[in-house]
């Protein structure tokens, strides 16, 4: 089987985490498939590399905006049918419904390849307090309107984001598909967790990350354990506004951080607090399960199918005060979410469950219902 995926951006390298579930993905699917990755913006470099065993063809746009977005569209169309001539594509597999869905579409009904669709962020919200979503910026509603209408199937991180899909698309087009994790580098640690009291929080700090509700609710989990710490691993614009709000709370800010040392980080810590506004999935919440701790927070991404749902700051306070004080309760809510992470959230099956898609995927206007795969 022969695959073109169409993304945003894509690592430079073996060793350059750009997007790591995406390059998690490539790594495992290039084993079972020949993997090409049309990278549209970054890295910053052009032409054709390996990773994994995949061939990644970067065509170096993040300066072409404006009227020079066509030049670059085109070329990846090119860049596209050259490969596709050279021997066919089964499937073309877009991540992101805006720009790069927009790309595979025409590729797809250029071609006469069939199209999967992952949603991947924020393509289909919009928070105007926030600026958040790509529904406010305009004229990307009637380009993934398009997409959309083009995919053969659309697939979806969580059921989460499979609810905001069913209203922006055909609901038989809709499959839960999440993308996978590195269980053998996310891992609980050998030995017992260490007896500490650190909630951690991992994720760009903007706004749609919301690290000030997380802020606040710590400031109540304090009143009631002072020994209590939080440890918030990410950089952005919030930075100065965050640390102002943190001061005299025991919270330390880690800054960014390569990807590799996470694991350590969540094993260092007792329970992991989401509070985004958004999410797809929630990687990073997926990372922390993997290495067994439990999970605490709002009702996006995956965390309602894995973890304790919290509504408000109050409620979130109060899920973080039990989980610390009450270690069994945290040892078992970890294992039960490490396990459920091997079994829906590993890399192999969630690639299995791509490749199972890329073959039922019907042909032309015939039809099989997602359920078949």
């Amino acid at each position: 089987m022969k695959v073109a995926l169409v993304v945003p951006g894509f690592s430079s390298s073996e060793q350059d985490w750009c997007i790591p579930a995406l390059l998690n993905y490539v790594r495992a699917l290039a084993r079972q498939a020949e993997a090409h990755v049309f990278t549209l913006r970054w890295p910053e470099r052009g032409g054709m590399y390996p990773v994994f065993g995949a061939t990644v063809h970067a065509l170096d746009g993040r300066k072409q905006l404006g009227g020079h977005v066509f030049h670059l569209w085109a070329r990846a169309l090119r860049a596209i049918a050259a490969e596709h001539r050279r021997a066919p594509f089964d499937v073309i597999h877009a991540f992101w419904a805006d720009e790069p869905g927009w790309v595979a579409a025409l590729a797809s009904k250029w071609l006469n390849i069939r199209l999967l669709l992952s949603l991947a962020g924020g393509e289909l919200v919009g928070m105007p307090d926030i600026g958040y979503g790509l529904q406010l910026l305009p004229g990307r509603k009637q380009l993934m309107r398009l997409s959309l209408q083009q995919a053969t199937r659309v697939t979806a991180g969580s059921e989460y984001l499979c609810g905001l899909a069913r209203s922006a698309c055909e609901p038989r087009k809709i499959v839960r598909a999440p993308l996978g994790v590195d269980t053998a580098l996310f891992s609980p640690p050998e030995a017992e967790r260490p007896a500490v009291e650190v909630i951690v929080n991992v994720g760009s700090l903007y706004p749609v990350k919301d690290q000030r509700r997380l802020i606040c609710a710590f400031r109540q989990v304090v009143g009631q354990m002072p020994q209590a710490q939080l440890h918030i691993v990410g950089g952005g614009p919030l930075m100065g506004d965050l640390r102002a709000l943190a001061d005299g709370l025991p919270i330390r800010f880690l800054g960014e951080m390569d990807h590799a040392k996470l694991p350590e980080v969540y094993r260092g810590a007792a329970v992991f607090a989401q509070t985004s506004r958004h999410e797809a999935q929630g990687m990073a919440m997926l990372e922390a399960a993997a290495c067994g701790l439990p999970v605490v927070g709002t009702s996006v991404g995956l965390l309602p199918e894995i973890g304790v749902v919290a509504r408000d700051e109050t409620e979130l306070a109060w899920a973080l005060v039990e989980m610390l004080r009450d270690p069994a309760r945290r040892k078992s809510a970890g294992q039960a979410a490490r396990r459920k992470v091997e079994a829906e959230f590993a890399l192999a099956p969630t690639v299995e469950r791509f490749r199972r898609l890329y073959q039922a995927m019907p042909h032309g206007g015939a039809e099989r219902g997602p359920n078949s795969v």
